[in-house]
């Protein structure tokens, strides 16, 4: 096992730089750059400005030449500086010439996009599991039914519009839920009671709204792992042996039919900053989603990057997770007998 983990870990590092270079060429194929975005906001700007800017960012010179600049950034943990006016360090906090720290645009937004993520996760888990063990066991029954109409629903509705009926039900029409940000204008004025209700109750939607496809995704993924294992023969074999339905259920068949989530759970560690975008946007969250849209309509490559790596280096941690859960979950793949 020890010899396994060492070899995946090796083979990290050449699949993130391939990543990485695929990554960087990819971006560089839209049109235009930051001095676009620059000339866009200022119609005085003069093709001299543009092309200094062009010169202070590296952009005149070969993409590999610039790839390479930032592959040298990488190897030391640093992202490079954001293109933005602020010019704030992309990931991880500095101190300026003045010497007043400054912190790193990732460093910010990475906390509250997992903070969203975890808590949708966790609605998942927490409601899907009984979700489908219940539409297994009463399999073309009424519940069976009623909640395949949720997960096709699910499924099928579009998350932005979902979102936006939301916003001007709860929020605009009745005021139960604040539509945007992490916090009220008030919110540094309250106590800490106040403020943690305060927090919960702008997160209500966002969360709400990045479970949705999960909630209808894990729950079919459970309903149909239960009914693979309810008809196995250790199965029939532990009912006639007397056993209690509760145990056969959640002992034997759910305990089994959970083992592929693992699996499913690594890699959704990825897709918490691609799914957030939506989400973050609609809401304003200062989170990576809405950090990633405004860096594209920006043409913010330094942020691009950062962000496009994290997302890689999720991918393969999250990968290399399952296969170790997995491992120690099934002692078969622990001994080879599983390829």
């Amino acid at each position: 096992m020890t010899r396994y983990l060492l070899k995946r870990l090796f083979w990290m590092v050449p699949l993130l730089i391939g990543i990485s270079l695929i990554s960087f060429f990819i971006m560089h194929l839209a049109p235009g750059d930051i001095t676009t975005t620059e000339a866009g906001f200022n119609p005085k700007a003069s093709e001299e400005s543009r092309q200094k800017l062009r010169k202070l960012y590296h952009l005149d010179e070969p993409i590999l030449v610039q790839y390479g600049y930032w592959l040298k950034r990488m190897a030391t943990l640093d992202f490079g500086t954001s293109f933005a006016s602020h010019q704030r360090p992309v990931f991880w906090e500095r101190r300026d010439a003045q010497g007043n720290v400054q912190k790193g645009l990732i460093q910010e937004a990475l906390p509250v996009t997992l903070l969203i993520n975890v808590l949708s996760l966790v609605l998942i888990f927490v409601v899907a599991l009984p979700l489908g063990v219940i539409a297994a066991l009463h399999q073309n029954g009424p519940p069976d039914r009623i909640i395949t109409l949720f997960v096709f629903v699910g499924f099928a509705i579009p998350g932005f519009w979902l979102a936006l009926m939301l916003m001007y039900w709860l929020g605009v029409v009745h005021g139960w839920l604040p539509i945007s940000g992490l916090h009220s204008l008030d919110h540094d004025k309250l106590g800490g009671l106040a403020q943690l209700v305060d927090t919960a109750r702008h997160l209500v939607l966002p969360v709400f709204i990045s479970a949705l496809g999960g909630l209808a995704g894990i729950s079919l993924f459970v309903k149909n792992g239960m009914l693979d294992v309810l008809r196995q023969d250790y199965i029939t074999t532990a009912r006639a042996k007397g056993l209690p339905e509760k145990t056969v259920v959640y002992r034997h068949a759910l305990r089994n039919a959970l083992l592929p989530l693992i699996t499913l759970l690594g890699l959704s560690i990825p897709g918490l900053i691609g799914g957030s975008v939506i989400a973050e946007s609609l809401f304003a969250i200062p989170g990576m989603g809405k950090l990633f849209y405004d860096a594209v309509l920006m043409r913010d490559f330094p942020v691009i990057m950062g962000i496009l790596t994290i997302g890689a280096v999720l991918t393969l941690i999250g990968n290399l997770l399952a296969d170790i859960a997995y491992a120690w979950a099934d002692p078969r793949v622990r001994r080879g007998v599983v390829h």
